[in-house]
């Protein structure tokens, strides 16, 4: 029987790959990490690295800890002296293999990408499907697959769950102190598998626990409703301020929701369990218990709590039993990671620290990688551990990619932000024929007039061009310098002896130079100036915007005075030199309402 066709990620996989054989001649290999979609096929997503020095089964459970729930370990890849044949792939995987349970106890079936040293990008005739159970290789069809990370959002449920936990403990000393942990840990870990533990999908009156080995739900849907399903009984607050109606606070209905929203999941612990369902147990009731220890007096004793932020993403037709399956098996990732964090951390400061889960999504990967750092420790004493993470995901090191203003920031946790961000995702495509788009890389945030409480209609859009482009720094995590308001924009001018005293406070206009001369004083980056003669000439600059989004990907301010914009990204064919500009527009002066802002604000 014929291995099945295998898809891969051309963005995820191929590229980074082939950026590591072209820097790279010397031995490499690493893990490939996917997930089965809706129609049962093995989609690869992304690849990493594995050092050499590292043994393979310790570097594969530190790498599960960091990837999002849901996407799993499914093959390796490496670069051999000896073309890829059945025989050379049996005897690279066969020692490889032989003992790395997160790969292997999910399927025997392991992909398998052998790289002939020398060659400058993996090619069709080098995946394998390898049976760790018989030993076995044979060729895997590969399906390239230039959609993947779309397939991603369309294809799957993403959902997040967040809890805090108590972890208590006592130590007699250092030396003691990873005993003690780990002990702990293994408390909460137990806790988390047994029938105790029940998720509450939040806006709905679902829940979802375990009775024995069995899952149970309760509310409108049982354990094999598809997770789609979920989207039905969305439940939506919507302000009511009185405004036209009786009463005033807030009101509840169900509301239309898109399967591409984050489902936000609670964690619940049942007071009794193991006497019948969900709704016998409601009976039981609770005897107190106190439980009283006695330590040495010099020991030590350590109360806190674990700030836990789980990402899952599951197929979503997949049935509720398997997401409750997943979100446990999530917990238990990151609770394995907390040690380790807090373990590794505390030891070297001589203090316990609170190891916090930070999620990022950069570059060219389609998941979540959720780095936990410890609370109070700078950016700069994490430099080291952020450029790993860099070369394990093969990602560049041209700039920061992990820093905590790096980290993506869930739609739930977006509602109280003055400022929106990346207004122009969710834009239809330009519609140049044969261009390539090249747009902005990373998140900014959109400023425009009379924002911040300040009318600045008519004279201010150069300022708020300039507070974008400042923004993306901030985002990108090159500075923590604020976003300067525009009488600090005044006075940076003022003193470079740019501007006179008087400048300070006045409605004048700035330009395209002072703009540049800003971001120098204030910042220390310098600016390249293009000069055009009027808007037909833009069309020339067409190639040398579409290098700039691609090589540097900041925002461009173009203009000056009152005729002030920023360009986010061109859409350019090379062959007819038609272009389209994606132009971020500061004159607008209405609320923070996204739709409008697309429908009506920018131009392409």
């Amino acid at each position: 029987m014929a291995a099945p066709t295998v898809k891969i990620s051309d963005i995820g996989v191929i590229k980074p790959l082939t950026q590591v054989l072209l820097k790279d001649t010397n031995p490499q290999q690493g893990f490939l990490q996917g997930i089965r979609n809706s129609a049962g096929e093995l989609v690869i997503y992304g690849c990493a690295r594995h050092e050499a020095k590292k043994d393979w089964k310790s570097d594969a459970s530190q790498l599960h800890q960091t990837i999002t729930t849901g996407i799993n370990i499914c093959g390796i890849w490496y670069t051999h002296q000896a073309p890829a044949s059945v025989d050379s792939i049996k005897q690279c995987c066969q020692p490889i293999l032989s003992d790395i349970p997160e790969i292997t106890s999910r399927s025997s079936q392991v992909v398998v990408c052998h790289i002939k040293e020398g060659t400058k990008s993996p090619e069709d005739d080098c995946w394998y499907m390898y049976d760790t159970q018989t030993h076995t290789a044979e060729p895997c069809p590969m399906a390239l697959d230039i959609t993947a990370g779309r397939e991603l959002q369309e294809e799957y449920v993403t959902l997040r769950i967040q809890t805090n936990l108590t972890l208590e403990f006592s130590y007699a000393n250092d030396n003691d102190l990873q005993r003690a942990v780990a002990h702990h840990f293994n408390i909460i870990n137990n806790k988390v598998q047994s029938p105790a533990t029940i998720y509450k999908i939040q806006k709905t009156k679902i829940l979802i626990g375990q009775q024995g080995d069995d899952v149970i739900c309760m509310g409108p849907l049982n354990k094999d409703n598809a997770v789609s399903d979920i989207f039905k009984y969305m439940e939506e607050e919507e302000d009511n301020a009185g405004w036209g109606g009786g009463g005033g606070g807030k009101k509840t209905g169900k509301k239309a929701k898109k399967a591409k929203e984050v489902l936000e999941v609670g964690v619940l612990a049942r007071l009794s369990e193991g006497l019948g369902t969900i709704e016998e147990d409601k009976q039981i009731g609770c005897v107190p218990v106190i439980h009283y220890e006695t330590f040495e007096d010099d020991w030590q004793h350590a109360s806190l709590y674990l700030p836990l932020s789980v990402p899952v993403i599951v197929p979503s037709t997949s049935h509720l039993s398997e997401l409750h399956m997943l979100c446990t098996e999530g917990i238990q990732r990151q609770l394995r990671a907390m040690e380790t964090c807090l373990i590794n951390h505390s030891i070297k400061s001589g203090s316990v620290c609170v190891p916090k889960p930070h999620h990022f999504q950069p570059g060219y990967l389609h998941h979540f990688l959720t780095l936990l750092y410890p609370v109070g420790v700078p950016d700069q004493q994490l430099e080291d551990f952020r450029r790993q993470v860099h070369e394990q995901f093969l990602l560049p090191l041209d700039r920061p990619l992990f820093r905590r203003t790096n980290a993506y920031r869930f739609p739930s946790d977006r509602k109280g932000d003055v400022y929106l961000t990346n207004t122009h995702v969710g834009l239809a495509p330009s519609g140049v024929e044969g261009g390539t788009p090249s747009i902005v890389q990373g998140t900014y945030a959109y400023h425009h007039y009379m924002q911040d409480h300040f009318d600045d209609n008519k004279w201010g859009c150069a300022y708020r061009s300039l507070q974008t482009l400042f923004s993306w720094f901030r985002h990108q995590g090159y500075m923590d310098h604020s976003i300067p308001t525009h009488r600090e924009i005044q006075q940076a001018l003022v003193d470079v002896q740019d501007k006179p005293a008087n400048f300070v406070g006045s409605r004048q206009w700035i330009g395209s130079i002072e703009v540049s001369t800003v971001l120098n004083q204030l910042l220390g980056v310098t600016s390249k100036i293009m000069f055009v003669s009027s808007g037909a000439e833009m069309a020339s600059k067409g190639r040398e915007l579409a290098v700039h989004f691609q090589t540097q990907g900041t925002p461009v301010m173009i203009g000056g005075g009152v005729l002030a914009h920023t360009i986010l990204g061109v859409d350019w064919s090379d062959k007819s030199g038609d272009i389209k500009f994606l132009i971020l527009d500061p004159h607008y002066t209405g609320g923070e309402d996204l739709k409008v802002i697309q429908d009506k604000v920018r131009c392409l």
